[in-house]
């Protein structure tokens, strides 16, 4: 009898203990609600959770039209849901690629590396950009110690760039730039071929841009020659060369474009744009200024001609060359001067036939 009372007088008080407890722990939770503290272990792992629903909803629709008895990815092009899907996935993948495990990042580039290879051309511009771009930042980022050949991730951009010249596609040219700064700016480029025939498509693209394309393209071609000098030959008269071959721009490699047999010709017709900053730009490249950054980074000056375009504004270029007909204000020497220096017409040749009548 004393032992039964004796294990009910504990049952009871190990009952009252967590009765106890129980009360005790929910006031500790009521006063973790009420502070402005948050746990930093629970954020953690609610922020890996989502991260990971994330990222696996985005690899199931890049996986959605995949050949599951080849194994091999590939987005069916008549289906409209899976295309309409494809860019919003691109771009969150973009977005959350240096957050990526390094056990999915193989997964990930043989994807991208198959829609590239097979799907540039027609894909989305914004697409196929968010391809390369994901690439780019999973390479830099969890993918860095792996030893791969960016080389199938450039190719595909040189042959986007073209896609910008379309008012509609222009919209994304901050989207290329940002794949052009990780492809050469913030790594290096060795193929000095290869930087050319970029340098060469942009100098080309930004000729047939719209302004607010046009400025920030020819902006990025001032880094890059300051961050690339062999570049500058092509800033040089294509006499002065000695090269074989034509320029072919059109190729889907860049580096059998064979860009040092051209020259960028297309600065000397941008510095006349009507555009102000396009032709600041232009004469800045020509003459390989170095560009006052932040002031000139091809971001701030794209956002700023947006904001005039918004607002209305129209910039131009005041001209302060004097008419070489026009008769000088000053006296003395200066008139000398003047009247020496009056422009001298030739008489056309007298000839009997007359083309023009």
């Amino acid at each position: 009898e004393d032992e039964a009372q004796a294990a009910k007088l504990a049952s009871v008080a190990n009952a009252k203990k967590r009765k106890k407890d129980a009360e005790a722990a929910e006031i500790e939770d009521e006063m973790k609600e009420g502070e402005s503290n948050v746990d930093k272990i629970a954020l953690a792992r609610a922020q890996s959770d989502t991260l990971h629903s994330v990222t696996l909803t985005y690899f199931r629709v890049l996986k959605s039209e995949a050949d599951a008895k080849g194994g091999r990815a590939s987005i069916n092009p008549t289906t409209d849901t899976a295309v309409d899907l494809l860019s919003p996935a691109l771009e969150g993948l973009a977005k959350f690629a240096h957050l990526i495990n390094i056990d999915t990042v193989v997964d990930l580039l043989a994807v991208l590396r198959t829609l590239l290879k097979e799907r540039s051309d027609t894909l989305p511009i914004d697409a196929a950009l968010n391809c390369i771009l994901t690439a780019f930042q999973t390479l830099q980022g969890p993918g860095r110690e792996m030893q791969i050949d960016q080389k199938e991730y450039v190719t595909p951009l040189y042959r986007q760039l073209s896609r910008l010249c379309t008012d509609k596609n222009s919209s994304h040219t901050e989207l290329a730039l940002k794949c052009l700064s990780l492809a050469f700016l913030k790594r290096r480029e060795y193929s000095t071929v290869r930087v050319a025939a970029f340098f060469k498509q942009i100098c080309t693209v930004s000729l047939h841009a719209p302004p607010h394309t046009a400025a920030p393209l020819l902006a990025f071609s001032r880094q890059l020659v300051q961050r690339y000098p062999s570049v500058q030959q092509l800033l040089e008269n294509e006499q002065d060369v000695i090269t074989t071959g034509s320029y072919t721009p059109d190729v889907e490699d860049p580096e059998h474009s064979n860009p040092h047999a051209t020259s960028a010709w297309e600065l000397s017709l941008s510095k006349f744009r009507i555009h102000e900053s396009v032709a600041k730009q232009a004469i800045g490249t020509a003459e390989q200024k170095i560009p006052q950054l932040p002031r000139e980074s091809p971001d701030r000056i794209r956002a700023t001609i947006l904001r005039d375009i918004k607002e209305g504004h129209i910039g131009y270029r005041r001209s302060m060359r004097k008419h070489p007909l026009s008769q000088g204000g000053g006296r003395g020497g200066r008139d000398k001067r003047n009247r020496n220096n009056q422009i001298r017409f030739i008489a056309p040749r007298n000839t009997s036939q007359y083309h023009l009548l």
